[in-house]
């Protein structure tokens, strides 16, 4: 198995999990089962890992490409940045 991305937000992982999923690369997310019983303990340094199988992993890095420049484009860090529908309404600025 070969990493394709690692973050310290269980939620981020879980988006990259599913966008990989979504593309049709097996994804799991290393080490799981932890962080169901301990959500905030990371077992490793380098924190929450994505992982896919060998033979994915070029496809894989091609769509967390996507996903870091979309990230990127929005200047915004997990759960920031404004999202479709959050744009200020009349009067406000």
């Amino acid at each position: 198995m070969a990493e394709a991305f690692s973050t310290v937000f269980q939620d981020e992982a879980l988006v990259v999990r599913s966008l990989l999923e979504s593309a049709g690369i097996a994804a799991e997310i290393a080490g799981e089962h932890i962080l169901d019983v301990y959500p905030i303990f990371f077992p490793e340094q380098r924190g929450i890992r994505v992982v896919v199988p060998d033979e994915e992993a070029e496809d894989a890095a091609a769509v967390v490409a996507e996903y870091r420049a979309a990230k990127a484009a929005r200047g915004a860090s997990p759960g920031g940045g404004e999202a479709a529908g959050d744009s200020p309404g009349p009067g406000q600025a």
